[in-house]
């Protein structure tokens, strides 16, 4: 019977393959969702699709059925399951069965990087990034008079748009849906007593500009498409144009300081969220995630969750240029390898940003409140 050779097929394949198999299954699902939603048009349709890429095949009975589903040629897909943080390095699924995962940090940004570089080559319209932030003001940042001693938390959303050619127009919404929250009653109390000044981030600003903006190394918008695609020569140019802009921000007479493997390497954990999230092309953002991988001291943390409950792996990397008295502080990224995307950096625990929406859009945005710019 049919049936009956394909569980013997089935029954014959090792684990590993089986993994492979699952693996296969879940890619052609991510590309399959992807198109989906590029064929259909919608902004929003598109950069959900594009930020949700969790399609996991549990390495269970599921994968079984799966198996010999394919074999009879129906192909059968399993939404992603859900990873329980944890320490340690090893992915840990919802039946308790450790599953292959990232051996290291370099092993988990060349996955990275093999997703990011096969993305589509060069974003056209509009780059789009929404992030949800997340910080303590201690003293707060307020607007006014302010000056008494408490502790403020904050959560809002900023949203920006930049054109990617032409008259390169940019729109940024900013301090969007905000939350704010005292840790304590007396952090309140000690807020009202100061006459409860005007917090900052608690009222929705939008900015509007025309004329090209400089990216992190003083690239501009339109020079972010001609950087290369190949890790070396990508590091090459970084070097270069990080070098010409430390040295050009000298006084008149001063000689310029030669910085040192140190200083870029500080500016390579400063800048690489801005660069992960910048219209470059899906090669380079290929090329910066290998570059990522091989910073000095980037360890992986383990399986996690960004703040916005999306599934990714956790790094830690020593920022050289934030540490202050001699104490190191630290960086953490949540990386998702499978769609080559980084969801979210922290700094601490109540100071994180999240990538919420990153990506091209056919059009720009609305401002949240009215802007004054003649021929916007």
């Amino acid at each position: 019977m049919i049936q009956d050779d394909i569980l013997e097929t089935v029954s014959a394949l090792e684990p590993r393959a089986l993994r492979e198999r699952a693996d296969e299954l879940s890619r052609r699902r991510r590309e399959h969702v992807l198109e989906r939603a590029r064929a259909a048009g919608g902004r929003r349709a598109f950069l959900r699709a594009a930020a949700d890429r969790r399609w996991r095949l549990p390495l269970t009975a599921g994968v079984l059925v799966t198996a010999a589903a394919v074999a009879a040629g129906v192909l059968v897909y399993s939404p992603g399951r859900t990873v329980v943080p944890g320490e340690g390095d090893a992915d840990v699924q919802n039946n308790g069965v450790a599953a292959s995962g990232p051996a290291d940090a370099r092993e988990l940004f060349a996955a990275a990087a093999e997703a990011a570089a096969a993305r589509e080559a060069d974003p056209e319209g509009f780059w789009y990034v929404r992030t949800r932030r997340h910080l303590v003001a201690d003293p707060p940042g307020v607007l006014g008079e302010g000056e008494g001693e408490y502790t403020v938390r904050q959560t809002f959303t900023d949203e920006r748009w930049w054109e990617l050619g032409g008259e390169f127009r940019s729109l940024a919404n900013l301090s969007l849906d905000t939350e704010t929250e005292f840790p304590t009653e007396a952090d309140e109390s000690a807020w009202e007593r100061d006459g409860s000044p005007e917090l900052a981030f608690a009222s929705p600003m939008s900015t509007a500009y025309r004329g090209e903006r400089n990216t992190p190394y003083g690239v501009g918008v339109s020079g972010l498409a001609a950087l290369p695609e190949d890790a070396g020569a990508l590091e090459e140019v970084l070097r270069e144009q990080w070098t010409a802009n430390r040295q050009g921000g000298e006084p008149e007479g001063v000689p310029p300081v030669e910085p040192t493997e140190e200083d870029f390497r500080a500016s390579m954990v400063y800048d690489f969220p801005a660069l992960a999230t910048s219209p470059v092309s899906g090669r380079t953002l290929g090329a910066l995630f290998t570059l990522a991988g091989e910073i000095e001291g980037i360890r992986l943390v383990g399986p996690a969750r960004d703040p916005l409950g999306r599934e990714g792996y956790e790094v830690e990397v020593v920022n050289p240029a934030s540490s202050d008295e001699g104490r190191e502080k630290s960086v953490r990224w949540i990386i998702d390898p499978d769609g080559g995307a980084l969801l979210s950096e922290h700094w601490d625990e109540h100071a994180w940003t999240a990538y919420e929406e990153v990506g091209a859009v056919d059009e720009i945005g609305d401002p949240a409140v009215p802007v004054e710019y003649e021929d916007w």
